[in-house]
């Protein structure tokens, strides 16, 4: 059964739409802050009936009446990747859950074994508020803008998108007509996705930033003269300056960080104002270092999230996400109350870690490369890689669009200029390695080429990031 035709269902829902997208800029800071102690509350009591979460706190010797609001909130035990493994399916979620009425969705387990999780139609309309939100930000609705989501659909029954698409906009669609979105996969070449969008003229276009090069790259050859999005947004993967400018030049337009997860949903985004944004009230962010205690303003550390809204699996203090990130105490002009990261800068198995100790996660290696580029304003490279063979060994290896060819530059000066910047940046001691290649790698069973690919043994990673 259809649970928007409940009256019930549809009431909470109504009210939730009506209070939730709007609360970022009614709300000022400390009310937010009041609302995220009241969310967290009852976030808890929820939690507190999951196995996993009982035993936790047990534990710990705390209980959720402890817990009075977010100040209190690093008393609690860290939640591991490893916890929500272990405790499928039975364990994750509140004793007596439904499991029959929830959508089985999991991570894409690019980093080992995927995270299995549930999720209720309660859970994935408030999950999607976030995107609704956003696009009320950018002046768009998410009933008559025209959008094309570009999105890993290779395991039809458990990913997000699907979830989405076969769960509340199926159900949706009894109401109102839903054919202002368009699902492409992102393994689909790019001429393909370029001529179906072609033909569906989205005015915001959404994918992975590989996927998104893949595009402008064709774009700029002159393909695809109807496809011109109002806005682009890119996640799932690391926005970097120099692929967010290739991008937006080649569409004529600006290019919005998105910050996405399969368990917090929406967790943070772009305004048009250049603020990236935390949905803080439907996900609280804590920036950790390895010690678990919280780092200052600006420093980078590890990412970890609680979810302020009940249902499905319950996310609190969660360490899964591996990212590493940073937070400001600023807040943007935008008109949105909301606290804002400073930087997203990727995943921490992704960094590039130099004899020094000296740690470049991924958002921030290939600000020399870029660098290189705009001195002699040349966007010849079509893609670009790196790979750390050894601890002072990195290659970085460029592939050149051959219709850009020396344009501004001729590659060899290019090449020899990303070294020069790189050796800057490493220092002593570090073999830099910059070569042209046909391609940059895809490895097998991948649906784009990673930026890095780390060939280090896992135990200095660890040492270094954990």
């Amino acid at each position: 059964m259809n649970p928007f035709l409940n009256p019930v269902f549809t009431a909470k829902v109504i009210k939730e739409y009506l209070t939730g997208v709007n609360r970022a800029w009614k709300l000022k800071p400390e009310e937010i802050k009041r609302y995220q102690d009241k969310a967290l509350r009852k976030a808890l009591k929820y939690a507190y009936l999951a196995p996993l979460y009982h035993r936790k706190y047990k534990e710990a010797g705390i209980h959720p009446d402890d817990i009075r609001g977010i100040d209190d909130l690093h008393k609690l035990p860290l939640i591991t990747k490893e916890d929500l493994i272990k405790g499928f399916p039975d364990d994750i979620v509140p004793v007596g859950y439904n499991k029959d009425k929830a959508f089985l969705v999991g991570t894409s387990g690019s980093s080992g074994r995927p995270v299995m999780m549930y999720k209720d139609m309660e859970y994935l309309v408030i999950e999607a508020l976030g995107g609704v939100r956003q696009l009320k930000a950018y002046g768009m609705h998410w009933r008559k803008t025209k959008i094309t989501n570009i999105g890993d659909f290779s395991v039809p029954k458990t990913t997000d998108e699907e979830c989405l698409k076969k769960g509340l906009l199926k159900n949706l669609s009894t109401f109102f007509s839903l054919d202002n979105y368009q699902n492409l996969y992102t393994g689909e070449e790019a001429k393909s996705l370029l001529k179906k969008m072609e033909d569906f003229q989205p005015e915001l276009l959404i994918g992975y930033t590989s996927v998104l090069m893949g595009i402008a790259t064709l774009k700029r050859k002159g393909m695809g003269k109807k496809v011109n999005p109002k806005y682009i947004i890119s996640s799932g993967e690391v926005l970097d300056d120099y692929s967010r400018n290739y991008i937006g030049e080649a569409f004529g337009t600006k290019v919005f960080n998105l910050y996405a997860t399969t368990e917090g949903g929406t967790i943070a985004f772009e305004c048009l104002h250049g603020g990236f944004h935390i949905n803080s009230d439907f996900v609280h962010v804590e920036i950790l270092d390895k010690n678990g205690e919280a780092v200052e303003e600006g420093e980078f550390g590890s990412l970890v999230i609680t979810r302020l809204y009940p249902g499905g699996t319950p996310i609190i203090r969660y360490t899964g996400l591996n990212d590493i990130a940073s937070l400001t105490g600023n807040y943007c002009d935008c008109g949105m109350h909301t606290p804002l990261l400073k930087n997203l800068e990727g995943r921490k198995r992704d960094a590039i870690i130099l004899p020094s100790g000296k740690i470049f996660p991924p958002a921030t290696i290939p600000m020399p490369l870029a660098e290189a580029a705009n001195k002699y304003g040349t966007y010849q490279i079509k893609r670009f890689q790196f790979v750390q063979k050894a601890i002072d060994d990195i290659e970085i290896r460029i592939e050149i669009d051959e219709e850009e060819r020396n344009k501004g530059v001729d590659v060899e000066t290019l090449l020899e200029e990303i070294k020069k910047n790189y050796e800057k940046l490493a220092g002593e001691g570090v073999k830099i390695e910059v070569k042209e290649v046909k391609e940059v790698e895809k490895p097998e069973g991948a649906t784009s080429p990673p930026l890095i690919i780390s060939k280090l043994d896992k135990k200095i990673i660890e040492e270094a990031l954990l």
